[in-house]
């Protein structure tokens, strides 16, 4: 599941990242978009340098203005006017009656940045003297931007930092609404696991009850008897499989409180493997059990029931699978401050498919059996610190080791806090 939340996670994300990179993109392209369209519009900025080269002098000082350029000026409400040296204006068109025709030094620095009386003006200079050229109030916004030069590469790095916080907290809060989406379809799930077996719990009691009690009715033929205990066979397979659906759900969201203790693990190797050769009557697999001389020293903090059915789990899985006969060998040792439980057998291995499916934590269909008591395995040793792998012998057979289950102490040490 936490794989499974990962990958949509992490999909999730590359997309995000692909939106978030695609809008950028459209904003660039519409951005410039719109500068093309002003730059062409009516309204579009006026380049004063073309309308000051568009004047010139005569032999007799007088100043006159190229009639294209002059035409396009009065087409747009402008006016323009040209000072020489001293301030006078020696030249104007369409300059309004209003305005002073003469300007001191201090005047013409004031208004040639900004406005002349709430007209907009641009100046340019011409040879010794002035050109003002003016647009109609209200045409065009100036306002001064300055900028120390060390703060100029400030602004794209804060930018390109700015980009990169948004674009995390949207990933963030993707990743968080589906990872809530995700607690309460596994929570539903769980409630919808744990409500259906409830649900045929009791009326699987009764037929097995009445499976049971025509299996031993002496009124009933040899016949009728066996078929009454195949019912009861089935359904106590059947309530196997719900019990090991519920057992997986519960470790797999980590909803199953772990009853832990310190007790010693080659004990409970050596009775859960006493248990299974008082079950195995025709002798077809017999079991080896090993254990190293600091293993036999070791206690584990574990859950006595489920670490017991973890090992019983996997010698049965070498039983099922193996039913013509096979060896089985569990071992047991200690690896540092950790554990190390080994269960293999003699038989015929796993497919490579199967162990794909087992590396990739999937669950594997077994004949005979729901595909359910090697994911417990898995679930049981994870819960318990360890990790779980499968493979096959050189010599022939399968085996699965769990390594890293942990905490654990030496017989006589005090129990670190």
């Amino acid at each position: 599941m936490k794989r499974g939340f990962l990958r949509a996670a992490g999909g999730l994300a590359a997309g995000l990242a692909g939106v978030v990179a695609a809008i950028i993109a459209v904003n660039f392209v519409m951005f410039g978009f719109a500068v093309g369209y002003l730059s062409r519009t009516e309204g579009g900025r006026m380049r004063v340098s073309e309308y000051a080269e568009a004047l010139s002098q005569d032999e007799d000082g007088v100043w006159t203005m190229a009639a294209e350029k002059a035409e396009t000026l009065h087409g747009r409400g402008c006016w323009a006017m040209l000072l020489d040296a001293g301030g006078g204006v020696v030249w104007s068109q369409d300059m309004p009656d209003s305005l002073p025709r003469a300007y001191s030094p201090a005047q013409v620095a004031a208004f040639s940045r900004w406005y002349l009386s709430d007209w907009p003006v641009k100046v340019w200079s011409v040879g010794d003297g002035l050109f003002v050229l003016a647009q109609p109030k209200g045409s065009e916004w100036k306002y001064q931007v300055e900028m120390p030069t060390e703060q100029v590469g400030f602004w794209p790095v804060w930018g390109a930092a700015m980009l990169a916080v948004n674009a995390g907290l949207l990933l963030g809060a993707a990743a968080f609404i589906t990872h809530r989406a995700a607690r309460r379809r596994d929570a539903a799930r769980s409630e919808w696991i744990a409500a259906i077996s409830h649900d045929v719990r009791t009326p699987l009691s009764m037929v097995l009850g009445y499976a049971s009690a025509l299996e031993d009715a002496p009124e009933l033929s040899g016949e009728q008897r066996r078929q009454a205990g195949l019912i009861r066979e089935k359904g106590e397979q059947l309530r196997g499989l719900i019990a090991d659906l519920n057992l997986t759900n519960r470790l797999e969201y980590a909803m199953q409180p772990l009853k832990r203790e310190w007790l010693s693990p080659a004990a409970l190797v050596r009775e859960t493997a006493a248990n299974f050769l008082n079950e195995d009557l025709d002798g077809l697999h017999p079991l080896e059990v090993s254990i190293s001389p600091t293993a036999e020293e070791t206690r584990l903090l574990c859950d006595r029931q489920l670490l017991g059915r973890m090992l019983e789990n996997l010698i049965r899985n070498s039983v099922r699978h193996n039913p013509q006969g096979c060896a089985v060998r569990v071992l047991l040792a200690r690896r540092g401050r950790r554990l190390r439980l080994c269960v293999s057998d003699t038989g015929r291995g796993f497919s490579e498919e199967q162990l794909e499916r087992l590396g990739r934590g999937e669950r594997m269909q077994d004949e005979g059996g729901h595909g359910l008591g090697l994911r417990i395995v898995r679930d049981v040793a994870r819960a318990h610190g360890g990790r779980v792998r499968f493979d096959n012998l050189p010599e022939g057979g399968g085996r699965c080791v769990i390594d890293g289950l942990h905490p654990t102490r030496r017989v006589g040490r005090k129990i670190s806090s």
